[in-house]
């Protein structure tokens, strides 16, 4: 375990001068805005990581004005129950609420003049616009062309604005969808204002594959198919699909949980190191990834995958439904460092503990003149309790030799003494600041869609069977000896 401890994470907005801003959230009284956004960015207030002249301007349907929006999000957050007053008081001064419909050109030239109350160019003062896009997306195209029409994307004066737009998943449901959303966002935006968010790139750990790869000496030069047997990738939920069921039952656990977040790591994981850290280096490396992830065919689709159903989802869905709950798929990377390592890939809902995690197990030594000599797994814990794991084998103690297996832990709780900032807090942040490094870009969205499309577009994907599961368990039997055919086994701490 890590001794020391270093206290200072958080760094304060006025180090960094960040000039002012406006961001406004449309689709502010949904829950996404209120479980999350709203409590991160008053994490921040109280850490003072938001720009000294900053506006939030939260954009909804109900009719509310700020005191009754934030008392709204304050009442339905038990998070925000523990913020100081003190905190919430410096919030609410910087809180506009307006109420717009969002394809109505009369809301958004009202929204306009409300915006426009806050530049003074006479004074040198021109808010950054910032707009997160947090509604559904069939919203997305109108509000964007909303923007456009009604000047909210134009500097001010002589002095110049930026303008970002920041882009919740899902993004489309398949290729087909996704180029026709990045087409129609990049006639009105250029690729360096449009923010595609995942929030599995905010969380500690996920960066923290990068670091330990790339800053550590021991790791890089056994990072390839040399070394390494297989990898996998686990991301289970307790909860079920609840009120979300009717839309879940649209979408399913690859488009929901795969082709994003579980992509994204994986691309992470066995990129080649980028020349700079810079956004650009980072996402090409990431995209290379992507394009050869190899292509499920009928015959490998019908070996490659199994879909389960947890019981009583069909219920919560309305009806029959053949959604997949629960996933678990074989992938390879075709590249020479990687080729022929198989990658595990698995999630699903209503699952027996919450966790996510990636293990990399290296292969067994070639010779082992004792006895016993298990392979070695270094594993990356996303949640909880944030950490990395290496498993190492010893002697233990006695005559003779015999072998033990030791986890040596680095826990981020117990190295750091203060609180890890959130993965929305950190993404929030970089939107306000304009850093793209941990967002996605528009050919990394249709790359992972293209791999997903060769399964879900597939024609066997219909005719593979979905295996159905109790709640609280491992998921389907089905998915144990799906590993277990290759004398593996899912690995989780």
């Amino acid at each position: 375990m890590i001794k020391n401890q270093r206290k200072d994470i958080h760094h304060p907005a006025h180090i960094r001068n960040l000039p002012p801003t406006i961001l406004t959230i449309f689709g502010a009284t949904g829950d996404l805005a209120a479980d999350y956004l709203l409590p991160a960015l008053l994490h921040m207030e109280e850490h003072r990581l938001l720009p000294a002249d900053f506006k939030l301007a939260c954009v909804g349907r109900r009719d509310l004005n700020a005191k009754s929006y934030f008392d709204f999000v304050v009442k339905k957050s038990s998070v925000l129950k523990k913020i100081p007053q003190a905190v919430k008081n410096r919030f609410f001064s910087r809180l506009i609420y307006y109420r717009a419909d969002f394809d109505s050109p009369a809301s958004f030239a009202g929204l306009s003049r409300l915006l426009s109350l806050h530049d003074r160019p006479e004074s040198d003062r021109c808010y950054n616009r910032l707009y997160y896009f947090a509604t559904s997306p069939q919203y997305f195209a109108g509000i964007a062309r909303m923007l456009k029409a009604e000047g909210l994307l134009t500097g001010c004066a002589e002095h110049k604005r930026q303008v970002r737009i920041l882009v919740e998943k899902p993004f489309g449901f398949n290729l087909a969808s996704a180029r026709a959303l990045n087409s129609l966002l990049l006639k009105n935006f250029s690729e360096e204002q449009i923010y595609r968010i995942d929030h599995y790139q905010g969380k500690e750990t996920v960066q923290n594959l990068m670091v330990v790869r790339f800053a550590n000496s021991i790791f890089e030069p056994l990072w390839n198919k040399d070394h390494i047997d297989h990898v996998e990738i686990s991301v289970l939920e307790t909860d079920t699909a609840k009120l979300r069921a009717v839309y879940y039952d649209q979408t399913g656990a690859i488009r929901d949980f795969v082709q994003n977040h579980v992509l994204q790591v994986l691309s992470l994981l066995t990129m080649d190191e980028p020349y700079e850290l810079t956004a650009e280096n980072i996402r090409n490396e990431k995209n290379k990834i992507l394009k050869v992830l190899r292509p499920f065919t009928a015959g490998s689709l019908k070996t490659g995958l199994i879909k389960g159903q947890y019981v009583g989802y069909a219920r919560e869905a309305g009806g029959e439904s053949r959604t997949e709950t629960f996933v678990a798929l074989k992938a390879f990377v075709d590249t020479p460092r990687w080729q022929g390592v198989p990658f595990y890939l698995r999630t699903g809902k209503a699952l027996h503990k919450k966790v996510a995690e990636v293990s990399v197990h290296f292969k067994e030594p070639a010779r082992c003149i004792f006895k016993n000599c298990a392979a070695n797994i270094l594993t990356f814990r996303l949640q909880p309790d944030e950490s990395v794991h290496l498993q190492l084998n010893n002697k233990i103690p006695g005559f003779g030799i015999e072998l033990h297996q030791g986890d040596y832990e680095f826990g981020y709780k117990r190295a750091f003494a203060s609180e890890i900032p959130g993965a929305y807090e950190r993404l929030l942040l970089d939107f306000i600041e304009g850093d793209q490094r941990l967002f996605i870009r528009s050919d990394e969205i249709e790359s992972s869609w293209k791999f997903i499309d060769s399964i879900i577009e597939n024609p066997e994907f219909q005719k593979t069977p979905v295996h159905i599961y109790k709640p609280k368990t491992t998921g389907p039997a089905e998915a144990e000896a799906f590993i277990k055919k290759d004398l593996r086994e899912w690995w989780t701490r």
